[in-house]
């Protein structure tokens, strides 16, 4: 019976912490603008996502400014394809998938090699 109450502090505590955690990223201040990356050339950035998906390899993307956003920003993870075609970019750290659109990408970094 102890072991199940110990066992229950834990689940909660770790329930807690993932919480606090959570609502702390919601309702953190926006970050400070990116320093801004030079814009590749199309068939370059094209070039480049093709192999990150044929390699899965960990990406950064400076992304151009979308209707909520007033500056480029940064997005980190490994490319995917979904069945309809679109291109997706998942951070399991971070438990973020975002959607791309491969014409608004204005930088592709391979993270970590």
């Amino acid at each position: 019976m102890q072991n199940q109450q110990s066992n229950l502090k834990l689940i909660s505590k770790n329930l807690h912490a993932t919480y606090r955690q959570f609502m702390d990223d919601f309702i953190a201040a926006p970050s400070a603008e990116v320093p801004l990356l030079p814009v590749m050339p199309a068939a370059q950035r094209t070039l480049f996502l093709q192999q990150a998906l044929e390699r899965h390899y960990a990406l950064m993307l400076q992304m151009q400014p979308q209707l909520s956003e007033h500056h480029p920003y940064n997005v980190h993870g490994v490319l995917k394809v979904l069945a309809s075609g679109q291109l997706v970019l998942i951070n399991r750290q971070q438990h973020l998938t975002h959607l791309i659109d491969a014409d608004q990408v204005r930088y592709v970094q391979r993270q970590g090699h």
